[in-house]
């Protein structure tokens, strides 16, 4: 389990209206003039004062708080703290006079899981922390556990899963010193699949023509319904699917980027061991996805690693040594490549001269090196301590890259032509996924992982469907934006495009075997 620092801002105002929120109530105890029952007296008071709740509909009371109710407030003396909760059809009660009031953030990934504990009194994010998925050891890709699914059933897939979480929740929990009861609201997005898995649903149809998921929408359903703990009244909210290769994660992101409000077309592009790429404006929204490679996942890629202290960031590499100077984050020994640093380290050893156009390591040169490597294949030395800790860089590592690199820019170029665009028709991109920290635009734009845009209409953000759900958290009103964004996403299938297969064999190099596709038209 590591706690990690989330880079980048949120594109939305999350002030205006959570979730869930606390109220204080003073009632007029009963009297033989007033025999009103506890329940009605608590309703009446809230349903007729909008400084307590201003959605304009009545509040609603589950039995199992009625139950608490009359003894909760003769010890309160009839002064009390509500906490009422929107659940997409009313608001209810959730709790009374809790001794804290939380929310918890969470993006379900292929590879890791994170989760954000947020003070809903407050909205101040209070811990950040990431864990791998469990299911890995039902395989490392989603149609390996899928199969697995299949052929033996999903239930353990969804108890890895479950207790993963549920072990997240716990840990953040304990980070405050406060107890998993309090958690009153939860929001959650994940690929299509791994909602699936997460809310125990049934995955056999989704790899298979005509691929149907078994729901799209899950909106808000019961923490009690898929096991997880929280409190029981809490209101959880899992983020809507639009196909089977475009998740609540997608749609996450578009939330937290706001690309579906924009009057000219922005692009939301999502490398991971999928690429994900979105391109929209306030009228439409084109999503394709296709396979990127293992290039930036951890525990993929040999040296791999998620962007916390003691991963490399960025790489500098000398010309005449080949010896390379290493940043981490937080100053820390490296432990591994994030995917900011992955692109640094191969735009560097092109620049040396220490690969060639294809990826290739340049035999015979005085930074190569087969000692101590699989298959005595050519790698990459850059870093080797005293205590014998080595960071290498293999050949497949680096096809792997040159893989991940050509998926994605293809996937990019092909959806904007599909469209009867140009790159220059693109107001602003939005890069996410392991290259939303700390990536070097220059170095990405001279590999060709990125078309050549120039520095002010890129942004980097790290995990925009963890802030898209954090967004939702706080802010209610963006349900409708989520209903919007639905409404306006066409997905492309790539897997059968000619376009897609014909261009990614020429991205396949570096930059690219035809250069000037790179270019921005209005650009220099």
């Amino acid at each position: 389990m590591i706690k990690c620092i989330t880079y980048g801002e949120l594109f939305v105002n999350t002030a205006l209206a959570p979730l869930v929120w606390r109220v204080k109530v003073s009632l007029t105890p009963p009297s033989d003039t007033d025999k009103q029952a506890d329940v009605e007296r608590l309703t009446g008071a809230l349903d007729g004062n909008p400084f307590y709740c201003s959605l304009h509909c009545p509040v609603r009371i589950p039995l199992t708080l009625a139950r608490k109710l009359p003894a909760v407030l003769r010890e309160s003396g009839f002064d009390l703290s509500v906490v009422l909760g929107w659940d997409g059809t009313g608001c209810r009660v959730l709790s009374f006079n809790p001794a804290g009031l939380y929310g918890i953030a969470m993006d379900v990934g292929s590879t890791n899981v994170t989760a954000q504990l947020v003070d809903l009194d407050s909205g101040e994010v209070l811990s950040t922390l990431i864990s791998p998925n469990p299911q890995s050891i039902y395989g490392a890709d989603v149609l390996t556990r899928m199969f697995y699914a299949i052929s033996n059933g999903g239930e353990s897939l969804h108890k890895a899963l479950i207790a993963g979480v549920n072990g997240i929740v716990e840990d953040l929990m304990a980070d405050c010193g406060a107890n998993t009861d309090d958690v009153m609201a939860v929001s959650i997005a994940g690929n299509t699949i791994m909602t699936h898995f997460l809310l125990n649903l049934p995955v056999e149809n989704i790899p298979v023509t005509p691929y149907v998921p078994a729901i799209h929408a899950p909106g808000f359903v019961s923490p009690g319904d898929f096991g997880l703990e929280v409190n029981p009244e809490a209101v959880v909210y899992v983020f809507p699917s639009t196909g089977s290769y475009v998740g609540g994660d997608i749609v996450a992101g578009i939330l937290a980027t706001g690309l579906y409000g924009g009057d000219t077309p922005s692009a939301l592009i999502d490398v991971g061991t999928n690429a994900e790429i979105a391109i929209g404006s306030k009228d439409w929204i084109l999503v394709g996805a296709g396979a990127a490679g293992p290039a930036f996942d951890e525990g993929v890629a040999d040296i791999g690693k998620r962007a916390c202290p003691g991963a490399v960031y960025a790489v500098n590499i000398d010309g005449a040594s080949y010896a390379a100077t290493l940043k981490t984050f937080g100053g820390l020994p490296p432990e591994g490549l994030c995917g900011s640093a992955m692109v640094s380290l191969v735009a560097e050893l092109h620049r040396v001269g220490l690969i060639d156009d294809r990826g290739c390591f340049i035999s015979g040169k005085a930074g190569i090196t087969t000692a101590g490597t699989e298959g005595d294949e050519p790698a990459y030395v850059l870093y080797d301590d005293a205590g014998g800790r080595r960071l290498i860089l293999s050949q497949k590592d680096v096809d792997n890259f040159m893989r991940t690199k050509a998926a994605s820019f293809t996937l990019f170029y092909v959806l904007t032509g599909t469209l009867g665009l140009t790159f220059g028709d693109i107001e602003r991109v939005y890069v996410t996924g392991a290259l939303g920290t700390g990536i070097d635009p220059k170095a990405a734009v001279r590999l060709g992982l990125i078309p050549d845009f120039p520095e002010n209409r890129l942004v980097f953000l790290d995990n925009t469907s963890l802030k898209g759900a954090e967004a939702l958290l706080l802010n209610r009103h963006l349900l409708d934006d989520v209903r919007c964004i639905t409404s306006l996403i066409t997905y492309k299938q790539m897997n059968e495009d000619g376009d897609f297969m014909r261009e990614f064999l020429s991205a396949c190099f570096i930059p690219h075997s035809e250069p000037g596709k790179l270019k921005v038209a209005g650009t220099s």
